[in-house]
């Protein structure tokens, strides 16, 4: 039996912010309104001769003000909001650097391992430490392997974010983050994508998963990807599952929102 389970965090204006510079929530604005177009599309289904509608639909389905009409909307958002993927153009500003068209969808979909650091992450501060990792890993029953995905579960999201009782004041911009030489354990088991629960993958000044992961292209190499604000982490409950989390292809941004989600075979 197969289990999808939903890691994105819902997409509204009130949402929580990712941090106090990126953009504001997203703003939704109404394109075309149901009532408007209803009565111009309710003059096609009450022309003498129309075809019945199907499938047990009432005649009322095409009248108007009581049918079908269109709904459209436009959407103001942030490459950096919600639960999204940084590309190399996040930290690089070299003419090269990629955007979000450059992330290969097929890094965002694979095997992937949860790494529990709840025990660890007491305070909404803590500092993640290579030793925490390797305990985390030994927990998990799995060794991580090349190519993997990695998703670190510090509880902070269902604590302060999206859980019930949330104390959403709290989410961002204080969290537990990676420590300063944190980024090389990573890289030595040549994962492809580490996400968090959390608005930043990092807690030194200096950032430095992110300068280590996505300046990778400057030595040769492929960038490891970063996703934030992912959400219900504490529901995968097996070692070794698949991720799926694909961008959109935007050219110029340096991030993209994604749909993530972890899929259980059982």
């Amino acid at each position: 039996m197969r289990r999808i389970i939903d890691l994105t965090a819902t997409i509204k204006e009130d949402m929580i912010q990712n941090a106090p510079f990126h953009p504001r929530a997203p703003v939704l604005l109404l394109n075309q309104r149901h009532d408007v177009l209803q009565w111009y599309m309710a003059r096609f289904w009450t022309k003498p001769g129309m075809p019945p509608l199907f499938d047990g639909l009432p005649p009322e389905a095409g009248m108007p003000g009581k049918g079908h009409g269109q709904q459209s909307e436009q959407v103001l958002l942030g490459t950096h909001m919600g639960t999204h993927i940084d590309a190399p153009l996040h930290f690089d500003n070299s003419p090269a650097a990629g955007d979000a068209t450059s992330i290969p969808a097929c890094k965002c979909i694979g095997d992937a391992v949860l790494l529990d650091l709840r025990p660890f992450c007491s305070t909404d501060d803590h500092v993640i430490t290579l030793a925490e990792l390797d305990e985390a890993e030994r927990r998990s029953g799995e060794r991580l392997r090349p190519g993997d995905i990695v998703l670190l579960n510090t509880g902070h999201a269902a604590k302060n974010a999206y859980g019930p009782g949330a104390a959403k004041s709290k989410y961002a911009p204080t969290h537990p983050g990676l420590d300063y030489d944190v980024p090389l354990w990573f890289i030595e088991r040549q994962v492809t994508v580490v996400g968090v629960d959390t608005a930043n993958l990092d807690r030194d000044s200096v950032l430095s998963a992110h300068v280590n992961f996505l300046l990778r292209p400057w030595i040769g190499k492929e960038p490891i990807y970063i996703i934030e604000n992912l959400v219900n982490l504490e529901q995968i409950d097996q070692r070794r599952f698949t991720f799926i989390g694909l961008p959109l292809p935007m050219v110029g941004a340096s991030g993209s929102p994604i749909r993530a989600v972890a899929i259980l075979e059982n």
